[in-house]
């Protein structure tokens, strides 16, 4: 049953989550969450070209099938139990000499925030940050390199049951899914206006941990995978060709840039005779808004946040891409197509 497992594991990220929040880590735990939401879309883009399971002819209850049951609950059972004892004994140990107080102390004086997490990140292991995202998105353009030219075969490039069934001269106001070339054809009409209306809301809560994460639970990465899901959800809801006809996303140039902002950032204190990566926190203090902190640090976050947005969308659209590869797009459509990810 791969999609009762899919909810299993998106259950267990969820039980993670909640865990870092009970161990007051709000950071890991709105990180964890974005990610996981963007790892089961993944995982289900996946699952669509998985080949159909055949049911053997062995009875379901034989004692073959018995055995293998049984093997695999006691390896399910085995690690679980080994991995919580693990877990029980690290945690339960007594603490050793450890590092924090010396980033606690430090984060606001010399790192320019209280969010100690997103200080150490874009701060104290700065160029740490910065070969992540470069692998990030190597991994972004290794996906869409390997999947540009890829066509899906015939095996799993298929309609389901209830779409195959329908006639070619039925008459309604729905794309017919045999002869439509889009991966969403109007069935969703309603959930796509609302998903639409979510755009911008999702735009401004991406903005606000953003800004707020050099001081609170946010940073560049969450808000970048928000804006990322937002985008995703459009894909899901009015299908590929509509989004890309109507958004152009650009997403290599989003994996450009970020990386050109993070680089250059890392560079401007080179110039100013200082250290690579070394950054600066500016106190002002404004008419209007008061006392005002800026640290050159969230620049180096706006590139995170950029190669976030343009390697998790390139990876998800890659994929979704497949789904209308069998349905034969047109010249002018896969030119659409091919500018669109540029």
């Amino acid at each position: 049953q791969r999609l009762a497992a899919m909810i299993m594991l998106g259950g267990v990220g969820l039980i993670v989550s909640l865990t870092f929040l009970w161990f007051s880590a709000p950071d890991l735990a709105l990180t964890q969450l974005t990610v996981e939401v963007v790892t089961t879309i993944l995982l289900l883009l996946g699952l669509r070209w998985l080949p159909r399971r055949k049911r053997g002819d062995e009875p379901p209850f034989s004692l073959r099938v018995k055995l293998r049951r049984g093997r695999d609950l006691v390896i399910a059972v085995a690690a679980g139990t080994g991995m919580a004892a693990l877990a029980y004994a690290m945690m339960t140990r007594p603490a050793p000499q450890s590092i924090s107080p010396f980033f606690i102390d430090r984060a606001l004086p010399e790192g320019g925030g209280t969010n100690v997490v997103n200080v150490m990140l874009v701060d104290f292991r700065g160029f740490d940050t910065l070969g992540e995202i470069c692998v990030l998105a190597i991994v972004g353009l290794t996906v869409y390199g390997l999947l540009r030219r890829f066509r899906p075969p015939r095996e799993v490039d298929q309609l389901p049951p209830q779409q195959r069934l329908v006639p070619d001269d039925l008459v309604t106001d729905l794309d017919n899914p045999r002869t439509a070339a889009d991966s969403a054809p109007g069935y969703m009409q309603v959930p796509a206006v609302l998903v639409r209306l979510l755009l911008p809301v999702s735009a401004v809560i991406a903005v606000y941990f953003f800004l707020r994460g050099h001081n609170e639970p946010g940073g560049g990465f969450a808000a970048g995978l928000v804006v990322a899901i937002a985008f995703v959800l459009q894909y899901v809801v009015a299908g590929t060709r509509w989004v890309e006809a109507h958004l152009r996303l650009r997403v290599v140039r989003w994996i450009g840039v970020g990386l050109l902002i993070a680089v250059a950032t890392g560079t401007g204190s080179m110039l100013l005779g200082y250290p690579f990566m070394t950054t600066h926190t500016a106190h002002l203090t404004l008419p209007v808004l008061g006392e005002l902190h800026i640290a050159s640090a969230m620049a180096f976050d706006l590139g995170v946040f950029c190669v976030v947005v343009g390697s998790t969308l390139l990876i998800l659209t890659a994929l979704a891409h497949q789904s209308i590869r069998g349905h034969g797009p047109s010249p002018a459509a896969a030119q659409r197509e091919g500018d669109a990810w540029k």
